[in-house]
């Protein structure tokens, strides 16, 4: 934050960095959210023109490169503008959620075979003898778990930089915003309708639906169990299992998250506690 060009080496480098790349979108976010949208833009723009020749230099193609991360710093610098706007993390989730639903809508609509087309993405680990049986059943739900898997990413990084925003400017303030994290009931009432016709249809758009459905309310389970964890004082430790099962227990996270659209379980954990006291 103390210039404008460490950003841009900043992101530049850790995109280049194997598991590092989604730091470099908190610092997009970062950026975003506490100069503003034209600095994120130049930001962006300079980091991705930085990036493209250092690609370039090392004999990659710079635009296929510079567009495949674009897909990554576009909405996170789009949802970090609705987040600096809005002042609302709900918001700024929902907006997240229906940017991913308009890609699988349109995935679907313009990829008319997905099983075909990610037979030929994967080459030879997807087809023919080398091709696994559980490689045979993802193909058809490949593309649900690649818009949730882009989804996690930008939002992780949305998070990430809001949080170091907090740190710099507002200590304790993300604390507060994500354990009140609560989204609407309507859109948990579509996410289970998702969820319940996926059971029925099978791999398609419904499907794919309800995985980033369940992404969604998965995030909201989690500022559930925060904000538990806080109202009873209990130890951080507690918070190890849920994450640890987290990979096991997804729908069944989605599911609280739902629930929790509709009952509010940490006001009512609240007022018990009150009421115990």
């Amino acid at each position: 934050m103390q210039g404008r060009w460490q950003p841009v080496l900043f992101m530049g480098v850790t995109t280049l960095v194997p598991l590092l790349a989604w730091l470099g979108g908190a610092a997009l976010a970062l950026v975003t959210l506490r100069r503003g949208p034209l600095e994120g833009f130049v930001t962006m723009a300079a980091a991705s023109l930085a990036l493209g020749v250092g690609l370039a230099a090392m004999g990659a193609n710079p635009v296929v490169s510079a567009l495949g991360v674009l897909e990554y710093w576009g909405p996170v610098y789009v949802l970090a503008w609705v987040l600096r706007v809005t002042v609302s993390l709900p918001l700024a989730m929902m907006a997240s959620a229906a940017m991913a639903a308009v890609v699988l809508v349109g995935w679907h609509v313009l990829v008319t075979d997905p099983v075909a087309f990610w037979e030929r993405s994967l080459g030879p680990l997807a087809q023919g003898e080398n091709a696994t049986g559980m490689m045979e059943a993802l193909l058809p739900v490949m593309s649900g778990y690649w818009v949730l898997g882009l989804w996690s990413l930008v939002l992780g990084s949305l998070l990430l930089g809001r949080w170091w925003q907090a740190l710099l400017y507002n200590p304790g303030g993300f604390r507060a915003e994500f354990h009140a994290l609560r989204l609407d009931w309507r859109l948990g009432a579509a996410a289970l309708a998702a969820m319940l016709g996926a059971t029925f249809t099978g791999p398609g758009l419904v499907h794919d639906l309800s995985l980033l459905a369940s992404g969604v309310f998965t995030i909201q389970a989690l500022a559930v169990a925060h904000g538990l964890r806080a109202v009873t004082g209990w130890h951080r430790a507690v918070l190890i299992p849920v994450y640890v099962l987290l990979p096991f227990l997804f729908k069944l996270y989605a599911l609280a998250g739902i629930a929790d659209t509709w009952f509010d379980l940490r006001a009512r954990w609240r007022h018990s506690s009150g009421s115990g006291g």
